[in-house]
């Protein structure tokens, strides 16, 4: 929207580029949707917003100092993958003072891989993403076994052989009748799901996230909607964990991998969004297979299933009528 372009542009250079780094995990640049995600974030509690924030400073100033572009710098390029690093490894691992040194280490990090992964990946005209986030954050949380001033929290699955789900844990007929229970239901999970991206496990996080998102295009807020509706509806249909849909913890990656490939890497079109629908339902696919891959080593799959369905789709698309640069 015209108004906060004006407002976006009107903010210090510093101020905005940082609030750009929040924004753009939603691929959002603009400052006050930014600045709205983050208070969103604050909302949901103050470690996690803390969290983003020094993550988000940490990644840009280390861009700054390695002297990486300055567009990109100041696009927000460098920042959400440090706004990203934050509050998972305050989810993740156990919260101690040490734990912070952790955050801006790994938020560092995940500018270099950053760059790195975008030198790879230029020839090819395909964004690296969260793909930074997701490797720095598994090699930190792996290296925990080996520093005595770290450990893992409760919510970091314990290492183990995947098992065929009960059937008392499968949905039965919470989300499918036609009551008010089974409507606050979807909404719950709904708007969980999208609150997930930033792992805000909270139905007002979701709404100014989703907010926020229309402030900077209403095609995008739609995207992250429906991607949000995808990761209820499939896992539905498949049988899944009835306490992982109610969490939205299987909505968060199809809201990404929606709006990446039905908003802003291919042209906006009725072709685009059929094809943006077919990508979250195999990211759901995605996300339960690498969830049972990665559980002997005891990893959660992160944004990984977006990343790698997101990457599958813009290399095919390539081929196709519908392929656009990305921006």
């Amino acid at each position: 929207m015209n108004w906060s372009l004006s407002i976006d542009k009107a903010i210090p250079k510093p101020l905005r580029v940082i609030l750009r780094g929040v924004g753009q995990v939603f691929f959002c640049c603009n400052a006050v949707t930014g600045l709205i995600f983050l208070i969103a974030l604050y909302v949901g509690g103050i470690t996690a917003g803390i969290a983003a924030t020094v993550g988000v400073i940490s990644s840009t100033v280390a861009a700054y100092l390695l002297g990486f572009s300055d567009d990109d710098i100041d696009a927000g390029l460098y920042g959400f993958n440090g706004t990203l690093v934050g509050p998972c490894l305050f989810l993740f691992l156990e919260n101690t003072p040490q734990l912070w040194l952790y955050v801006v280490l790994a938020s560092v990090l995940s500018t270099v891989v950053l760059a790195a992964l975008m030198r790879i990946l230029q020839p090819y005209n395909v964004p690296a993403s969260t793909s930074p986030f997701v490797l720095t954050c598994w090699m930190f949380m792996v290296a925990v076994y080996s520093f005595d001033g770290f450990s893992r929290g409760p919510v970091l699955p314990a290492p183990g052989i995947p098992a065929d789900i009960t059937a008392t844990a499968v949905v039965t007929t919470e989300f499918a009748t036609l009551t008010q229970e089974a409507a606050v239901a979807w909404y719950t999970a709904i708007t969980k799901g999208i609150g997930e991206v930033m792992f805000a496990d909270s139905v007002i996080v979701g709404i100014l996230f989703l907010v926020g998102i229309a402030i900077t295009s209403l095609r995008g807020a739609l995207m992250a909607f429906l991607g949000a509706v995808v990761g209820v509806a499939i896992p539905i249909c498949l049988g899944a964990d009835k306490t992982l849909i109610e969490m939205g913890l299987y909505a968060f990656n199809p809201v990404l991998t929606m709006m990446a490939v039905g908003w802003v890497f291919l042209k906006p079109s009725t072709g685009t969004a059929i094809l943006a629908l077919l990508a979250g339902i195999l990211t759901v696919i995605c996300q339960a297979g690498l969830a049972n891959f990665l559980a002997p080593i005891g990893l959660p799959t992160l944004t990984f299933p977006f990343v790698l369905v997101m990457w599958m789709f813009l290399f095919a698309a390539s081929k196709s009528r519908y392929w656009a640069s990305p921006q």
